[in-house]
């Protein structure tokens, strides 16, 4: 039902109205043509007591920043090629331009916290992330924040691997205790944020497709800016308390 029209069609008591009469209509309905959006809705039982504990772990950080401290960790791959998107250009016809490399479309990956307090970013790079690489990152949370007496790492339920074993050994040892988010509920993990900024900021159109090394160093100094703390980045991912 992409026009006005097939839409006067198909409702009997709008038929007799003309294109205009019907835009009117719609107009004071409320009704306007809108694009639509990817949608997923969580399909998991404990959703609210999960999203509260969350909330709970945020909120001890919040009030006693020296003591606890409360992460949200996630990973995140980038490509070779640039992505598509709207950017500043000259009038006319002609368009920004993603300009792609004939090499494969390699990729690389993330794995980051986000402290929900501060706005700290720690991450690390690879060519994969798996569960040895997962361990490690939780011991050098653990050696970061050596002064906290309790750590919380908020993360999805990445099937096999965030819940695995050897990860939940680690996090045992480290005395750091992991918090699972709602299965397949992305909106609740401020760090997505994160990765779109990344795309805003470094990704799009980038002009790195034959600049691997580059392109990964771009990435990087990226990250890095955040690794002192950010209002800013807090605010941008809804972290911020009013």
């Amino acid at each position: 039902m992409d026009t006005e029209e097939s839409l006067g069609q198909t409702l009997k008591e709008w038929r007799s109205l003309s294109l205009s009469g019907l835009s009117r209509r719609l107009k004071a309905a409320g009704l306007c043509y809108k694009r639509g959006r990817e949608y997923v809705h969580s399909p998991d039982p404990q959703y609210i007591a999960k999203r509260d504990l969350v909330q709970w772990c945020v909120a001890q950080a919040r009030s006693e920043p020296e003591r606890i401290v409360t992460c949200y960790l996630d990973e995140f791959s980038f490509y070779r090629q640039p992505t598509v998107a709207q950017d500043w250009h000259a009038t006319g016809h002609t368009q920004p331009l993603a300009r792609r490399s004939y090499r494969a479309n390699r990729y690389h990956r993330i794995i980051g916290a986000l402290n929900a307090v501060t706005g700290q970013v720690t991450y690390r790079m690879a060519a994969r992330t798996d569960v040895p690489l997962i361990c490690r990152f939780l011991r050098s949370l653990r050696l970061q924040y050596s002064e906290a007496e309790r750590i919380y790492v908020v993360m999805d339920n990445w099937y096999n691997v965030h819940n695995h074993a050897d990860v939940q050994q680690t996090a045992s040892e480290e005395g750091i205790e992991l918090v699972y988010l709602p299965t397949y509920a992305p909106w609740l993990n401020p760090i997505e944020k994160l990765w779109r900024k990344a795309y805003q900021e470094v990704l799009h159109l980038h002009r790195y497709s034959d600049r691997w090394s580059e392109l990964k160093d771009q990435m990087a100094a990226f990250l890095d800016q955040f690794s002192g703390g950010s209002p800013h980045l807090l605010r941008y991912v809804g972290l911020l308390p009013a």
